[in-house]
């Protein structure tokens, strides 16, 4: 009898994408994370559309299943390339605390496909 192993399983994913809008205009360049109650994060990349798709590892897209505390953050580190890469300017954050430090964003994934968007405003109100 011939016994065959494999590595480590992917727990069960839903496949997550989405627009982020910054006071109705696509948010380009912002760090999508979908942070579980317990277990990995998955983390998406906003394009210039604003639009992102979540990984959950290198090889394996989405989320885990359930409940998610969702970080949106836009301020990066700058760094100049070689060759014909290009560099890429530092950003301060573009975003008030309660998208990423305080983050009162939430979000449900579900097994399938989900589509889930974010309208940020720059400007918080305190009511």
């Amino acid at each position: 009898m011939l016994i065959i192993g494999c590595g480590p399983s992917t727990p069960p994913l839903g496949q997550v994408h989405g627009k982020v809008t910054l006071d109705g205009q696509p948010l380009e360049g912002a760090n999508v994370e979908f942070i579980p109650d317990s277990g990995r994060p998955s983390i998406g990349v906003t394009d210039a559309s604003g639009e992102y798709s979540l990984q959950f590892t290198n090889d394996a897209s989405g989320a885990l299943l359930g409940a998610h505390k969702v970080r949106i953050t836009t301020a990066r580190d700058g760094f100049s390339s070689e060759g014909d890469a290009p560099s890429v300017e530092a950003r301060k954050e573009l975003l008030p605390p309660n998208y990423h430090d305080n983050t009162q964003l939430k979000a449900e994934v579900a097994s399938g496909d989900n589509t889930v968007n974010f309208e940020l405003q720059s400007k918080v109100n305190d009511a």
